[in-house]
């Protein structure tokens, strides 16, 4: 039962922390109504429906983003001895992982309802088929299981908020305009760029399921919470920030 105990106290950091956590909710609208309503009228005759194009994006933006929260998250409770205590009370870090793990998916669950929401604004009613919908959430999820896993290794070896900053300022915007989430890439050094992009991979595989992707982003999943276990065991519970 510890690593719920633990996820309500996530929860509460969320409501105490409301405004902080409100970049998290406002950033995905403002891309979905400024970025891709923009860009819909030049685009959809290459994409097809736009408003599907672009949800799947969406949710690979919302995975990446987990990572950058989680390695947040972890780094604060290192830093304040939220983690020394769980460990010290018997908790696992398989179980304090697991906290992690149940927050950010409830978060971004939360996150990809606004977003169809938002949507019906956005494309005038237009969504995507209810079967292409659960599909998109259900791959998200195993999306962000391994983001946040690679987000929680990150936060086991973070001691200030200068590197956690300096590391979300470098690998944020590159990696989401370098994937093809709101425009198609073809060609061009950008392309290339594209080509080392876990998102561009990822987006591909939300917006043409097939067996072999959903076991690659399966096996994404498993790497994530595994580099995750292998980095918590190793860090020291308290970080050396003050």
């Amino acid at each position: 039962m510890r690593p719920f105990i633990l996820t309500r106290y996530h929860f509460a950091s969320l409501w105490n922390w409301r405004t902080s956590y409100l970049a998290r909710f406002i950033e995905p609208v403002a891309y979905l109504l400024f970025l891709s309503t923009g860009l819909r009228a030049s685009l959809e005759s290459r994409t097809g429906p736009y408003s599907e194009f672009v949800l799947a994006g969406m949710v690979c933006l919302l995975a990446f983003r987990a990572a950058t929260a989680s390695m947040s998250d972890v780094a604060n409770d290192r830093k304040w001895g939220v983690f020394a205590m769980y460990t010290l009370q018997g908790g696992s870090t398989p179980g304090y992982i697991a906290s992690i793990l149940m927050f950010a998916c409830t978060v971004f669950l939360g996150q990809f309802i606004l977003l169809l929401l938002c949507s019906l604004l956005a494309f005038s009613g237009a969504l995507p088929r209810p079967d292409v919908l659960l599909t998109q959430a259900a791959v998200g999820l195993l999306l962000v299981v391994g983001w946040c896993g690679f987000g929680v290794a990150l936060g086991g070896r973070v001691d200030s908020y200068a590197t956690r900053d300096f590391v979300v300022t470098i690998t944020s915007l590159p990696v989401i305009l370098a994937a093809p989430l709101f425009y198609p890439i073809e060609g061009g050094w950008l392309q290339t760029v594209a080509a080392f992009n876990p998102l561009t991979y990822q987006v591909h595989a939300l917006r043409s399921p097939t067996g072999p992707w959903l076991v690659t982003l399966v096996v994404w999943a498993i790497a994530g919470i595994a580099v995750a276990v292998f980095s918590l065991r190793r860090a020291e519970r308290l970080s050396r920030e003050r």
